[in-house]
């Protein structure tokens, strides 16, 4: 059986998430962590998603939960200490988009919450955060059970090896 080099993983993983981004929106944060050899600030790009629950869609004036799939191509294991939201809005799917759900207010019920994910490296780690999302009240019926993707940015740490 022949193993792979760090560099194949990482083509593989690569395009493992090409896959990925093709059939769903992604957004990309900007992610600070601290280098742990140097105590140096080091700014790393994460591929990262966040949607509304797939098995319970929003209703208008309804809170559900937050889906965040977090991408980590590095060679060093990750936490997440918080998720806010990025500038921007949120995206219908294309079948409720192109039924007339454009421009759908959708919001994170708070401005950060603080969580302590852990994502080991070379992977992809996916959490939820309860009631974490809202539909504003007079949304029009095309966005009835539509699943929303939502901009995020997230904080966090490397945690060394």
């Amino acid at each position: 059986m022949r193993r792979f080099d760090g560099r194949t993983r990482s083509i593989l993983t690569a395009a493992a998430v090409v896959a990925i981004v093709v059939n769903a929106g992604v957004a990309w944060a900007y992610w600070r962590i601290t280098g742990s050899d140097t105590g140096a600030r080091v700014g790393v790009e994460l591929r990262l998603r966040g949607r509304s629950d797939f098995n319970r869609p929003l209703g208008a004036g309804e809170t559900g939960n937050l889906t965040v799939t977090l991408t980590n191509d590095y060679d060093f294991p990750i936490r997440i200490t918080n998720v806010r939201p990025a500038p921007g809005g949120a995206v219908a799917d294309d079948e409720h988009r192109d039924a007339g759900c454009k421009d759908p207010k959708v919001t994170m019920t708070r401005d950060i919450f603080d969580v302590e994910w852990d994502v080991p490296r070379n992977t992809i780690g996916a959490f939820t955060i309860p009631a974490g999302l809202a539909l504003a009240l007079g949304e029009p019926a095309a966005c009835r059970g539509a699943t929303f993707t939502v901009p995020l940015q997230v904080s966090g740490f490397s945690q060394g090896e």
